[in-house]
């Protein structure tokens, strides 16, 4: 029988992306410009299990993408504007420093739930990509 939970304040709560241990817990310095709506909630926490660059970025579209660390937690961004927007998500110029695992194994069906969306086949090539000590499990 499934769990459930009443929550009686807040709007969001998110599953533990990873799988066992977090290993080589290292802090990225997240372009907050580069997020959208999809990797912020409406509180303005960076949902758990968001894919990253070394170079704070997304993964996106393109060859030698590797997905180098994945957020383990939700993290408070301290936006001006809560709830943001794509909008104004992309003329916040600040970075933002998260502390993020480097290497381990993560969920991916808790990942696309907290994000509330399906990975890309762009990121799921960028788990699977030379360089990247993050996998992926297959559902």
């Amino acid at each position: 029988m499934p769990v459930s939970v009443a929550k009686t304040s807040g709007t969001s709560t998110y599953g533990h992306p990873f799988v066992g241990k977090v290993l080589g817990l290292q802090q990225v310095l997240v372009d907050i410009s580069a997020l959208t709506t999809d990797e912020v909630d409406a509180d303005g926490f960076l949902k758990p299990g968001v894919p990253f660059q070394k170079d704070g970025t997304l993964v996106s579209a393109g060859s030698g993408q590797f997905v180098y660390a994945v957020n383990p937690e939700p993290i408070d961004l301290h936006l001006a504007t809560v709830p943001p927007t794509n909008t104004t998500l992309g003329n916040d110029t600040r970075t933002y420093p998260v502390g993020m695992g480097t290497i381990g194994e993560v969920n991916r069906d808790i990942i696309e739930d907290n994000l509330g969306r399906a990975i890309s086949a762009n990121e799921l090539a960028a788990f699977n990509a030379a360089g990247s000590m993050i996998h992926v499990t297959n559902t």
